[in-house]
């Protein structure tokens, strides 16, 4: 782990790092570190802002100073440091640790490309704990043949099996190739006329002889093993995130609309504590908080369910200008599971100020049957986003890794699109489906001589003419198994909007949204990565660069919008 450990420092080129671990109970352990030399914590409990921001999202963060996110100040004040990046280590479905990593040389910030290397140190570190018992699952591991068994190897085959060599792992209804004599090879002259093939088949067995097609006790026994350790892990439990929290929000302002109703809480419990998330017509006092959540607390106590501590955020949609939430607002309090497949923990509370009509009753009964609703198409949209990322990197896996310029422009690009459209406040499924678009925008390379023409430096027009075949041949590949949205995307990310682009000479709205995002971060890759096939350009020539193209290579508002990004 150590080692591999290491490797934010090379990858990232952070200064420090420290592994946490699950224990299994209740708390995060320090397991190793480097370049802390002071500050570093021994462990972090299920409260802790990192652990926290670990378990609601499955991808790596970095904040970069110490105002920019306040619940993570004290954690940078007291190492001393003002950068951080953190990356999630999740396996079997359950977050079992994060990486912690501190500052780059020469006070520079992480950024979006950091993002992509720090998750894939942490997979490398879940890789080593695969057969591990992590979170107290229990792997059993075979013990060496006995003597007694390689004696019967012995006697069936005539020689005893090579130490190191495996076993013979025959099917119980399959032949071994080996068993079938093969026909011979016809004869030179005969080559152009096809030979009919005979069909071998085995000679019938002898007395006393052990057919090599009858299943082994050993083998029979390693199978069902590896079968057997399989069930034994427990399905991954799905998990409500970020997309899914902001979706429920959004509900609970609604219900608010309810004659009467004061406040809408959503709460979520799970083995890490809670989260809750109050809606109230204005500002809500400590002692109306406290109020809400032990009225939910015996409820729970009511229907044999336990709750535990959250942690608590306040939305006042209406403003705050309405005198504060008190416990005497909260007349009637009502509370409802909300329940969407295998999840447990959530719950719905709704607060009024008074005796609600039935009509207020029946509206609640079809804004919680709303609620559960769109968490659950939440789900279902990042389950197929998920999807939809995973076939994307098989699209751009088995030749990419030849050319790791080629894969390292892509990631690049990717983790630039996702943080560009974050920036833009789309909605979390087009910000996805810009990662997507990033990540396959050139996968056309793959079939268009690249090994020969990328290092290139002079080009002929047939050459060049060639290439920019790219975005038509990616588009191709990726429409069967992406769609036709993430395809279209692809075809037109070199498309500009003063119509001088290709493949089709589009102008302005006419090229997709995606496409115009994926050109911008595309072009500032291309520029500044010391990677690519051109000399890098400075930072700022760089978006002097994307200043000068507004209008013409680039849409306007989105080249203002990505050069403020950049500069922030």
């Amino acid at each position: 782990m150590k080692e591999i450990l290491y490797d934010c420092a090379v990858e990232i080129r952070a200064t420090k790092a420290a592994l946490y671990l699950f224990d299994g109970a209740s708390r995060f352990e320090l397991v190793t570190e480097y370049g802390f030399k002071s500050g570093v914590r021994m462990a972090a409990d299920s409260n802790d802002p990192l652990a926290d921001r670990c378990g609601r999202g499955r991808n790596a963060f970095f904040v970069n100073g110490v105002a920019s996110e306040p619940r993570f100040s004290e954690l940078l004040y007291e190492a001393s440091t003002d950068r951080l990046l953190a990356a999630p280590l999740y396996a079997r479905g359950k977050l079992i640790g994060f990486i912690d990593m501190r500052d780059k040389p020469g006070r520079q910030l992480f950024d979006a490309p950091d993002l992509p290397k720090a998750q894939r140190i942490a997979e490398r570190i879940v890789e080593l704990l695969a057969d591990k018992p992590i979170f107290g699952h229990r792997f059993i591991t075979l013990s060496k043949l006995s003597g007694q068994h390689e004696a019967v190897e012995t006697a069936e085959t005539g020689s005893p099996r090579i130490s190191g060599e495996p076993p013979v792992r025959d099917h119980p209804f399959v032949t071994p190739a080996a068993a079938v004599p093969q026909p011979a090879p016809p004869p030179v002259a005969a080559a152009l006329v096809p030979a009919p093939v005979p069909v071998a088949t085995p000679p019938p067995p002898q007395r006393g002889e052990v057919r090599a097609h009858v299943p082994r006790l050993a083998t029979l026994v390693i199978d069902a093993r590896a079968i057997a350790s399989r069930i034994m892990v427990a399905p991954a439990q799905e998990l409500i995130g970020d997309n899914e929290l902001a979706a429920a929000r959004e509900v609970l302002r609604t219900i608010l609309l309810i004659p009467g109703a004061v406040a809408a809480t959503f709460s979520v419990f799970g083995p890490g504590g809670g989260v809750q998330d109050i809606v109230a017509r204005s500002s809500v006092t400590d002692e109306a908080r406290n109020l809400l959540q032990s009225k939910l607390n015996v409820w729970l106590s009511k229907r044999g369910e336990s709750g535990g501590a959250v942690r608590t955020s306040v939305l006042t949609p209406f403003g705050t200008s309405a005198p504060p939430v008190t416990a005497a607002d909260l007349q009637k309090v009502f509370t409802a599971p909300v329940t969407i497949g295998a999840l447990h923990g959530l719950y719905l509370t709704v607060a009024f100020g008074g005796v609600p009509d039935r009509s207020a009753h029946e509206l609640m009964a079809v804004l919680h049957a709303h609620l559960q609703l769109v968490i659950e198409q939440s789900l279902q949209r990042g389950a197929a986003a998920s999807l939809q990322l995973r076939i994307a990197g098989k699209l751009v896996e088995p030749d990419f890794v030849k050319y790791p310029e080629l894969r390292r422009h892509s990631d690049a690009v990717s983790a630039l699109c996702e943080s560009f459209g974050r920036h833009l406040a789309i909605t979390p499924a087009e910000a996805e489906a810009a990662r997507i678009v990033g990540l396959v925008h050139d996968a056309g390379m793959r079939l268009l001589d690249y090994d020969r023409l990328y290092r290139k430096r002079d080009l002929t027009q047939e050459e060049l003419g060639f290439l920019r075949e790219h975005p038509s041949v990616g588009a191709a590949m990726v429409e069967p198994l992406l769609g036709v949205e993430i395809a279209r995307a692809v075809l037109c990310h070199h498309e500009r909007v003063d119509g001088r682009g290709y493949p089709n000479e589009l102008h302005g709205e006419e090229i997709p949204l995606l496409s115009r995002i994926v050109q911008i971060c595309d072009a500032w890759v291309a520029m500044t990565d010391p990677g690519t096939y051109q000399t890098p350009e400075s930072r700022d020539n760089a978006l002097s660069t994307m200043v000068r193209g507004a209008g013409s290579q680039f849409d306007a508002g989105l080249a203002t919008r990505f050069v403020d990004m950049m500069r922030r």
